[in-house]
């Protein structure tokens, strides 16, 4: 696989925490703020980022009672939560942006007028 495939998550903790133990992303999105999450070697492992801004932040917490319980928290609060299917062996910071750029493509943000229902015509 040479790409990523990006899909629309529902606000449901659980899934969140069976698509991480599938060896997928998921990114939560709180207004303009996107928190992409992994799962790998026991732990889970976070990166924040705000479109624009130069930098980000990134956590790691062992995959025990309560960071799974923080982790199925995060579907009640965020805004909206995305899967992001990829090629381990890809960058995983070229797939957090790549995916990053997907998802203002298809949903700018509470400032766009265009925001909405998305029409896929066949063409």
């Amino acid at each position: 696989m040479d790409n990523i495939n990006l899909d629309v998550l529902p606000n449901d903790g659980e899934r969140m925490l069976t698509e991480l133990a599938n060896g997928n992303m998921v990114i939560t999105r709180s207004k303009n703020d996107f928190l992409y999450i992994i799962e790998h070697g026991g732990q889970f492992h976070m990166f924040r980022h705000t479109p624009g801004a130069p930098g980000g932040g990134q956590k790691k917490f062992p995959k025990d009672e309560q960071y799974t319980a923080t982790i199925r928290k995060l579907a009640d609060i965020a805004d909206s939560v995305y899967l992001v299917e990829y090629d381990k062996e890809m960058n995983l910071f070229g797939v957090m942006v790549t995916a990053e750029e997907g998802i203002l493509d298809l949903f700018p943000g509470e400032d766009r007028e265009n925001d909405g229902m998305v029409d896929f015509g066949l063409c």
